[in-house]
């Protein structure tokens, strides 16, 4: 083993800070939060109580000649920079302070590397970052005034926090959304930072991928090529099983309404390890959508079979944070993915006006999950509310049905 293998063997991507008990935690009530890897990595925590509060480095370093403090006010977030014994502000950034929403999770990054600062609120990741300080380019022929930051191994904090989340790695890169076959991706696929290799996945998702990423799993099989044609048909005949199952279910999300109804069609059985059954044909007519959800903290791989599914991503699922922070369409054959922490929130639509949309959607909870929650939250007119994932038709009961509508066709 060498030095670097024995120096990270073991070394965890993601670990859990929790508070100590009332009165025995830092001097001052502070939270000493200890870093997974010295001078990078993110965390991220919800606040009890609405009030300002600080996140402060901690350096190694005896004698590090400063440290840096993210100040979050009512109404605006402020970088300080110490040095020696004296605190100067380096920026401010307006409208992004102190959030309405009781549950929301800010997160702050160090990354010792790019020499970047970061903030944001939701998941960690740059799309819900709301203010960044990159620190000066190291000058040719001069020490640098901040290699002290490579030696930071703690964040304390002020605030009121329960459970915080800690990131081995600094939020750097947008994760991609797209998953290819590790013979597609190319070199410049790796260079824009555009798709990922199941490699790059968790270890559950890579075991759904493989499930449902083969050249064999197709909607249109030999023993019924027309299988998509036949669902297409029986979704615009008001007669149809897929027809008059999407009206019966018209309120299933609060007020009626067509447009906000999709096919749930599963496969196999509910085994326990998942929300629901874990592998679900979900059928979208033109121009339906879902609520804005979550998927129980599972992970899962979903890929298009037939048309196109635009994914509308949220920071989290929130009533007062309905702003999407980006969207990506995807189209028969692409694979995206969730996992627990990432890309969890987010609304399906069929934007395309002449096909349906036909998805496997996939579901596993990962091994160190001991919640099995087994609700997808999402938002109605009233708040959050909890959907229990059902199921409108078994998968070979459903095919049958559908020769059986195409054939008197």
């Amino acid at each position: 083993m060498s030095h670097s293998d024995e120096d990270l063997a073991g070394v965890p991507a993601h670990l859990s800070y929790e508070p100590p008990p009332a009165g025995a935690g830092a001097p001052g009530g502070e939270h000493l939060i200890s870093l997974i890897v010295r001078g990078q990595g993110t965390l991220a925590f919800a606040i009890a109580e609405s009030r300002p509060f600080e996140v402060a480095t901690r350096s190694a370093l005896a004698g590090a000649p400063g440290d840096f403090a993210w100040r979050i006010e009512q109404e605006a977030a402020v970088l300080r920079e110490r040095k020696g014994e004296a605190w100067a502000e380096r920026a401010r950034f307006p409208g992004v302070g102190l959030d309405p929403a009781t549950d929301c999770p800010y997160w702050f990054s160090f990354d010792c590397h790019n020499r970047a600062l970061r903030y944001g609120k939701g998941e960690m990741r740059l799309g819900t970052m709301l203010a960044a300080h990159q620190l000066p380019p190291v000058k040719e022929h001069e020490d640098d005034p901040y290699a002290w930051i490579a030696g930071i191994e703690a964040v304390a904090t002020d605030a009121a926090i329960g459970e915080a989340d800690i990131w081995r790695d600094p939020v750097t890169v947008e994760p991609p959304l797209r998953v290819v076959p590790d013979d597609a991706i190319t070199m410049e696929d790796i260079a824009r930072g555009r798709v990922t290799s199941a490699a790059n996945l968790s270890a559950t998702c890579q075991q759904l991928y493989r499930n449902v990423a083969g050249a064999a799993f197709v909607l249109d099989t030999p023993d019924f090529p027309d299988f998509s044609e036949a669902i297409k048909a029986s979704i615009a005949d008001p007669k149809g099983w897929c027809a008059k199952t999407l009206v019966s279910k018209a309120s299933e999300f609060g007020d009626k309404n067509i447009d906000a109804t999709y096919l749930r069609i599963t496969l196999g059985t509910n085994q326990g390890e998942s929300p629901g059954i874990p592998y679900v044909m979900e059928i979208w007519p033109s121009g339906h959508y879902s609520p804005i959800h979550n998927h129980g903290g599972s992970d899962a791989v979903i890929r298009v079979l037939h048309g196109e599914i635009t994914v509308h991503m949220f920071p989290w699922l929130s009533p007062q944070h309905l702003e999407e922070f980006g969207t990506k369409v995807f189209v028969a054959g692409d694979v995206t993915w969730i996992a627990a922490r990432l890309n969890q929130v987010h609304r399906l639509k069929n934007d395309n006006p002449a096909e349906p949309c036909i998805t496997i959607q996939c579901y596993l909870y990962a091994d160190s999950n001991r919640t099995h929650w087994p609700y997808f939250d999402y938002l109605d007119k009233n708040g959050i509310a909890h959907f229990n994932p059902n199921s409108d038709a078994d998968f070979l009961a459903f095919k049958e049905l559908m020769k059986a509508e195409w054939a008197a066709r």
